[in-house]
């Protein structure tokens, strides 16, 4: 048998419990299959396969396949693959054909199937991916040829209409809203299994050509929600994984999934920022406005602007970030009376004044004047910030806190910290604890008066009464990356 690390198999574990067979009716079952593919030389037995789960020890080819073929016979209403037991790599850093439709519909069944069944505490088989690896990831969604036919179900179930992708979108923006006031923590694994029903639905139900793409943009839209609140909760390749999954069910809606294709790549740019990865950011919210380049100025364009001029700020392209951020407010006003849909609604003009003051905040690095810009548009926008945003407003006084100790006012900076420390006692998200401690940070570097010193002492204190809470950890994939 081939060694792996020295840790359980919790996925195998799981379906083993599930089938309800003892390990040596396992062992029994992998050698009835594989004499019926006429490998009567294949015998195992049940110490085997209890090394395979309390071992992590793997079974060399082909019988991860009887394997997977003996349990979905032990599950019944489960066909589950080598993956679905932790017996391959899961998600999509896949070559040659990881684009087409049933590649998708597998590797999404395949990594939510891993997720909901591996303990927090198992590494994760997903590797972060950063410069010419993530823009080369992303690359065949920038190119959109003639599409092929969605497969034929293997096995048709449910006929499905746009009144089911219509209460799928409507399930998916309650999971949004509760991300935006409560943090992704409390509901990441309801997104994914959410996600794991919906992409089963594309794989068994029948439908027509339009539905079809419709439902690969809400398998998209579920997808940008799940790797976002993965990222939240601080398991950034994780989240990575779900996102680029989700850039490729949107290339399966065709022009429909171009908008929320340049969403999951603001996602992707936004999380690349949060890591320190502004070169990443910055190629990603160019290559989306690309992607994008067809559809109706907007809100979407708007962000990605303003994703832009972040990036260029934080790289120190001041005259960039000012014309970015005018692109940014220029697309913004260019919007049409249209409803916008749920994944971009966010960006309102609370949000364009907010981004825009953390460009001054960090372009006051090289223009300390500029410090006085960023409190004002900040100030601006957390007013007209709706009140559900609770994590959204607990970022907001954080910039302002760190705005305010930049230009040398403490009592202002105690004051906005005060507020940030309240609203984060209501959210689960190690990005807000990422961001207090970048606080601290400045604060540390500041001139020591009464106020700082104060406020350094309420961060610490909030930091460790959380600091048990696997929502609050640090985030180890981290780097120091300004707001």
């Amino acid at each position: 048998m081939k060694q792996s690390a020295a840790r359980p198999n919790e996925a195998l574990a799981y379906w083993i419990r599930t089938s309800g067979a003892s390990y040596s009716r396992i062992a029994a079952e992998i050698g009835r299959v594989a004499a019926q593919h006429g490998r009567r030389d294949i015998q195992t037995d049940s110490s085997r396969v209890s090394r395979w789960i309390n071992k992590g020890e793997r079974p060399r080819h082909p019988v991860p396949a009887f394997l997977a073929e003996a349990l979905s016979h032990l599950c019944h209403d489960h066909v589950l693959t080598p993956a679905d037991l932790g017996l391959t790599s899961t998600g999509l850093r896949r070559k040659g054909d990881s684009w087409s439709a049933r590649s998708v519909v597998t590797a999404i069944l395949d990594t939510t199937r891993s997720d909901a069944v591996t303990d927090d505490r198992t590494p994760s088989p997903a590797r972060l991916l950063t410069g010419t690896a993530l823009v080369g990831a992303v690359q065949p969604w920038l190119h959109l040829h003639d599409l092929e036919p969605l497969p034929v179900p293997e096995r048709p179930g449910a006929r499905l209409g746009l009144s089911d992708v219509a209460r799928i979108e409507a399930t998916t923006e309650a999971f949004r809203e509760l991300d935006n006031a409560h943090g992704g923590g409390l509901s990441r694994l309801a997104v994914v299994g959410q996600l794991q029903h919906v992409t089963r639905l594309a794989h068994t139900g029948t439908y027509t050509e339009e539905t079809s793409r419709a439902l690969f943009v809400a398998v998209a839209e579920l997808a940008s929600v799940a790797g976002w609140m993965t990222h939240d909760a601080g398991a950034h390749a994780d989240a990575q994984n779900y996102l680029l999954l989700g850039l490729q069910a949107a290339k399966q809606a065709g022009p429909d999934g171009a908008g929320i294709g340049g969403h999951l790549m603001n996602c992707l740019a936004r999380q690349a920022n949060h890591l320190g990865h502004a070169e990443d950011a910055l190629d990603l919210a160019q290559a989306a406005q690309y992607g994008t380049r067809k559809l109706r100025p907007g809100r979407l364009r708007a962000l990605l602007c303003s994703l832009e001029a972040r990036s260029h700020a934080v790289l120190g392209h001041i005259d960039e970030m000012t014309r970015a951020n005018g692109a940014a407010e220029q697309a913004l006003a260019d919007e049409t009376t249209e409803t916008a849909p749920g994944w971009a609604a966010w960006f309102d003009l609370a949000e364009f004044q907010v981004t825009s003051g953390v460009c001054e905040f960090i372009a006051a690095e090289h223009a300390p004047a500029r410090a006085a810009n960023a409190i004002t548009l900040i100030e601006r926008g957390t007013a007209d910030r709706p009140a559900e945003r609770v994590r959204s407003r607990a970022f907001d006084q954080i910039a302002l806190a760190r705005a305010h100790v930049r230009a040398d006012q403490p009592e202002a900076a105690a004051s906005a910290t005060a507020t940030a420390l309240t609203l984060m006692g209501t959210i689960t998200s190690t990005r807000v604890g990422d961001r207090l401690r970048e606080l601290d940070a400045e604060l540390h570097a500041a001139p020591g008066t009464p106020a700082t010193a104060d406020s350094r002492t309420r961060i610490h204190t909030a930091l460790h009464s959380f600091g048990s809470h696997a929502s609050m950890a640090p985030s180890v994939e981290r780097t120091n990356a300004p707001l």
